[in-house]
């Protein structure tokens, strides 16, 4: 119902252990708003955070979460107070909105969480996750770290499908950024997590000092005083423990974030693609001085890396659709690819535009300039720092329900002139329902866009099944497996057999997908 919900010993203690929402051992549960709720209910919280569940000998399932507003301490912490528990990580200064530590079959959506001084929505060790319809804003300030706003990370998979399973998709999330380096008390002093430093030969780093001592031997521990860290959208350290699957990251709006909007690191196999992605990269490259200096910019010893965009890290069979990005700076990378090593090429994409900042030359093929702001989701002229009134073109990024609709210039679906042979028949496809006439569209549309489905198009024909005369036949064509080849370019036009003939037939499919496959108007 209305109102709002704290957590046991709110305002008595700065280093509790008290969830609003402890989920441990729970499976088959749906946690929202009621439906006569005219506000959101509220969990607010001052420790570990609102809504924690799940551990790797335990995982939880099958839980929905929809409709509640999480709020956390930010706005009562100062900078001196952050930094003085920077090393003790007092769970006050920790706390994440949404932190499930194992699970599966998890659809968080249609939330509001912010001012949580960790991350706002965090799942590890998870498969078949949807965080979707979203508004994340103004978290990870506090927290030592170096945490993130929404985050798949460490992911499990529970079968060997391989479709996509996990998606973060029409999410708004801005002003997360992290105020206070990182702090791993983990790491040995001679530890380098970053090049490749033979830390143990600088006495200063042994001895916690920060003259003498590599910025990168410094990463992480107490001597740190840089900030590199604080994603927007992030998927990070899959590779080696999500080896069936993929993972979509589509339709989000991310701005005004602390390094990057949408990174996707570490983790094969998945899909980048309809993010609006501007003005990130508030943390301070100290050769352009900020207009407004705050606190938590006084004692930071070097500049960000050059990066304020969507970044590719270390990552395989990765497909780049239709992203529009805006930098912070002429010379930040509105898209980057990355590697150890040589970065693997993109599996596919294109449909991409940068309204300002560089590309990756490795990208350079898959993304075209645009020089009218609005395109990349901004309606006012750029300026070289964040600021909250830069909105999208639709929809202000402030509402308590932000919508799946991407403010790109594209739609969601496509509709492709198919005449009388609407079905590809080489095409693998699921058959859907049968739907009445008035709704077919909307319902196939919801089929094709579930959580769990395996779609990138959708067809409607007559249904000719005994006992669905006057309904519509919704067929779902799979986003796992590839058409026949020789189908897989022009597929209307192709071949004779790569459609059948349909009564009454229409044919829809993603922007992305009729680039990659050349789908085109029947000849």
């Amino acid at each position: 119902m209305e109102g709002t919900y704290r957590n046991t010993y709110y305002g008595q203690s700065l280093n509790h252990n008290n969830k609003v929402v402890n989920l441990n051992g729970v499976s088959n549960l749906k946690i929202l708003a009621d439906p006569s709720a005219t506000t959101k209910p509220i969990l607010q919280f001052d420790g570990p955070g609102g809504i924690f569940g799940g551990s790797a000998s335990s995982p939880i399932s099958n839980i929905e979460i929809a409709g509640l507003e999480i709020v956390g301490p930010n706005e009562s912490i100062t900078y001196e107070d952050a930094m003085a528990n920077r090393l003790i990580k007092r769970t006050y200064y920790t706390g994440r909105g949404i932190a499930i530590w194992a699970g599966h079959h998890l659809y968080i959506h249609d939330m509001k969480v912010h001012h949580c001084p960790a991350s706002g929505i965090r799942v590890n060790k998870g498969d078949y996750i949807t965080i979707a319809d979203s508004e994340v804003y103004s978290n990870t300030w506090w927290s030592s770290s170096a945490e993130s706003a929404i985050v798949l990370a460490e992911g499990k998979h529970i079968d060997e499908v391989s479709w996509i399973k996990m998606r973060l998709i029409g999410n708004t999330v801005f002003d997360n950024m992290n105020k206070v380096p990182y702090y791993n008390p983990n790491y040995a002093w001679d530890y380098s997590p970053i090049g490749n430093y033979d830390c143990s030969i600088f006495l200063a780093c042994q001895n916690r000092e920060i003259d003498g001592c590599p910025w990168e031997c410094r990463y992480g521990k107490e001597s740190q005083d840089y900030i590199v860290d604080g994603m927007g959208v992030y998927v990070t350290r899959n590779k080696d423990t999500y080896l069936f699957g993929q993972m979509e990251l589509a339709d989000n709006i991310a701005y005004g974030n602390g390094i990057n909007g949408v990174v996707f690191h570490r983790t094969d196999r998945g899909v980048v693609q309809r993010n609006t992605v501007y003005n990130n990269g508030v943390v301070p490259r100290l050769e352009f001085p900020e207009e407004t200096t705050e606190d938590w910019h006084v004692n930071l010893s070097k500049s960000r890396q050059p990066y304020a965009g969507i970044v590719i890290n270390n990552a395989e069979g990765v497909r780049l659709w239709s992203n529009n990005v805006l930098a912070r700076y002429d010379d930040d990378y509105a898209y980057k690819i990355e590697a150890d090593g040589t970065p693997p090429p993109l599996q596919a994409g294109g449909n991409n535009k940068v309204c300002k900042g560089l590309v990756d030359a490795n990208l350079a093929s898959y993304v075209s300039e645009e020089t009218d702001t609005s395109v990349c989701g901004v309606d006012e002229p750029v300026v070289s720092t964040p600021s909250p009134s830069l909105s999208p073109k639709t929809d202000s990024p402030t509402s308590s329900a932000p919508t799946s609709n991407s403010p790109t210039v594209t739609p969601k679906y496509t509709e492709v002139s198919c005449g009388g042979e609407c079905h590809l028949i080489d095409w693998p496809y699921n058959m859907g329902s049968g739907y009445q006439p008035g709704t077919a569209y909307a319902e196939c549309e919801v089929a094709c866009d579930s959580p769990t489905s395996d779609c990138r198009a959708f067809s409607l024909q007559d249904d000719y099944r005994p006992g669905n005369e006057g309904l519509r036949a919704c067929f779902l064509y799979k986003a796992s497996v590839e058409p026949k080849e020789r189908c897989a370019n022009d597929p209307f036009n192709a071949h004779k057999s790569c459609a059948y003939s349909t009564a009454n037939g229409q044919f829809f499919i993603t922007p992305s997908a009729k680039v990659e496959y050349n789908v085109n108007d029947l000849a």
